[in-house]
């Protein structure tokens, strides 16, 4: 009765350890007391059942194991909160910690320190032994319970938000894991093979790697899993705010007729480090801009932020945009770490007279059409970098322009988009593309040129950002002389 009796607390201590686990890692549905009271219930039920079937002799190791497994599953889906994927999931786990580590470290332990090293004379199953292996189970379970809650805690509740609580994915290995065990241990004790046996101890000792280097494969993978899971949802949260930041409501202002304007950027990754801006600065000035940071991913796509932000805030009514990229550029060179850089243009378009004056920080040159005319490269003085050396002054320049006439702007990832051959797209390309297609307006031209990079690109990967910008003065319904464009 004594040796039925220390048995079934041994199923016992293992099912507070499950539930112990299971409870500190999910999130509760009802108050502690509650569940402490539940969680004991559980475990005196399972208690008793193991009582009861080792007094008829019905009851075995691998039967247990299974019990257990439904035992757990069963209470954590009445207890917790979380989703049921979730639940069953965590359930499993702490199942599996808690048999495994029963059968292969306490009794491979109890094997060798009782009836390997002779500290204990009874038989394994007699009362002086089973004591024995339930003091090491403590043991164990005690060790076994700081790692999990330093370390093993930690990486299931990343997994858990990563995945938003769907736990699927994981429960087929976790499920073959338990019958693995239970026929492991089926088979195994049919052919012999128990604590006294001389087999007993290499057996499980070869299991006790099998298993770790299982559990190291499930953990290794739900935590890659969760890092992945969590960089694609940053990425994913990194693109709607780069999106957001970027005007994209066409048409940009439908009440006014002085001009139309039209862009699009389409990033290599999911975040870029290209953008454009169009704005009123006041009623009649309208501020366009077109730049690229140098980089990818999220520094780049910070950076832009910043970027966008700083230009937009100084560019103010009747403020020279030399002076502006100049204030720019050393608010950029005092906060950054990441040494990024950042070409841009930008241009104020005077309403009222169609000036256009503009300032160009390394930025490639705009395409210029004339109404009537060709869209030809128009010649400024490239300039400096912003952020990337204090002190720089930058100059503004002027052009004057007629209604009809046109200025195309873009980055380098247009003319730097490659086929499979390694050939660029190139300036020549994107002249010819613009001359054939004067007559469309600034949204037809820019949707025929994407076209056109994506034709001749086909399967090639991108590594650039692809940013347009087209802007068409249209004036305020009189024609005016047409005047060659100057630098200051």
């Amino acid at each position: 009765m004594a040796v039925i009796a220390l048995w079934s607390f041994a199923v016992f201590l293992a099912s507070v350890f499950a539930g112990l686990l299971t409870g500190i890692t999910l999130t509760p549905r009802y108050k502690g007391t509650i569940r402490a009271v539940a969680w004991t219930a559980g475990a005196a039920l399972g208690y008793g059942i193991a009582f009861a079937s080792y007094s008829a002799s019905l009851y075995n190791d691998a039967v247990g194991i299974l019990g257990l497994s439904a035992l757990v599953c069963i209470f954590s889906q009445l207890l917790y909160k979380d989703s049921w994927s979730t639940k069953l999931a965590i359930a499993l786990m702490a199942c599996l910690i808690a048999n495994v580590s029963t059968f292969m470290l306490c009794g491979t332990t109890d094997n060798l320190l009782g009836t390997r090293l002779g500290l204990i004379e009874e038989s394994p199953y007699e009362t002086a032994n089973l004591i024995f292996f339930i003091g090491i189970k403590l043991v164990v379970y005690a060790g076994l319970s700081v790692l999990y809650m330093r370390y093993l805690k930690r990486t299931l509740h990343r997994t858990i938000e990563a995945v938003g609580g769907k736990m699927m994915v994981f429960i087929p290995a976790l499920v073959i894991s338990v019958v693995g065990f239970y026929i492991i241990n089926l088979v195994s004790n049919s052919v012999g093979i128990y604590p006294d046996s001389f087999w007993f101890f290499p057996l499980y000792l070869t299991i006790c790697v099998i298993f770790v280097v299982e559990f190291w494969m499930i953990f290794y993978s739900i935590d890659q899993s969760a890092r992945t899971m969590k960089t694609t949802t940053e990425l994913n949260v990194a693109t709607n705010i780069q999106k957001s930041m970027l005007p994209c409501i066409f048409p940009a202002f439908p009440d006014r007729e002085e001009f139309d304007v039209f862009a699009s950027m389409d990033p290599a990754k999911e975040v870029g480090g290209d953008f454009y801006d169009f704005f009123m600065v006041d009623d009649s000035h309208l501020a366009i801009v077109v730049a690229d940071v140098s980089g990818k991913g999220v520094p780049a796509a910070l950076f832009m932020v910043i970027g966008k932000t700083l230009i937009k805030d100084h560019t103010q009514p009747g403020r020279d945009l030399g002076e502006v990229f100049t204030q720019v550029n050393s608010l950029l060179c005092e906060s950054n770490s990441e040494g990024l850089f950042i070409t841009a243009f930008e241009g104020v378009l005077d309403l009222a007279t169609g000036e256009f004056r503009y300032v160009n920080a390394g930025h490639e040159i705009p395409f210029l059409c004339k109404k009537g005319g060709a869209f030809e490269p128009y010649k400024i003085r490239a300039g400096f970098v912003l952020a990337g050396m204090e002190g720089i002054r930058y100059r503004c320049g002027s052009m004057q322009l007629e209604p009809g006439d046109r200025i195309f702007q873009y980055t380098d990832g247009v003319t730097e988009a490659t086929n499979k051959a390694n050939e660029l797209y190139g300036m020549e390309r994107l002249q010819s593309v613009l001359c054939q297609n004067t007559s469309l307006t600034p949204a037809q031209l820019l949707a025929e040129i994407k076209a056109d990079i994506d034709a001749f690109v086909g399967d090639a990967p991108q590594f650039d950002d692809i940013t347009m910008l087209c802007m068409e003065y249209r004036g305020n319904g009189t024609e005016g002389d047409q005047n060659e464009g100057i630098d200051d």
